[in-house]
């Protein structure tokens, strides 16, 4: 079964040993509604909530973003500011290119330049 954003943040939060209240608390959201989430039963955090929530349990955000089946605003801009961007990714897609490889290249050019 794969896992699920509320699986994963009920297990960071129990790992960090977090009481529900706490963590409530320290994100700005009632116990009730974090209960919600940790059990699936809240679809739609907000990408706030989503960043204070990776924050606390130290966890990363892009990852509980795509668990939430959400991108970014920051990615999202950033794909529309560039006309040519949605094609690229269309074309790695296409081709079976993992953001894991484009990483690697991008590694590459950088190390080129310094």
């Amino acid at each position: 079964m794969q896992e699920t954003l509320g699986d994963r943040l009920k297990s960071r939060r129990t790992e960090l040993n977090i009481g529900l209240r706490a963590a409530a608390a320290k994100i700005g959201v009632s116990p009730t509604y974090l209960s919600r989430v940790e059990n699936n039963m809240e679809k739609n955090p907000t990408e706030e909530k989503i960043k204070a929530l990776a924050d606390l349990l130290q966890d990363d955000f892009d990852e509980l973003m795509q668990l939430a089946g959400r991108v970014s605003a920051e990615v999202a801009n950033y794909i529309k500011a560039d006309l040519n961007m949605p094609a690229f990714l269309r074309r790695a897609r296409e081709k079976n290119i993992s953001a894991e490889t484009l990483m690697g290249w991008l590694e590459k050019e950088d190390s080129k330049t310094k």
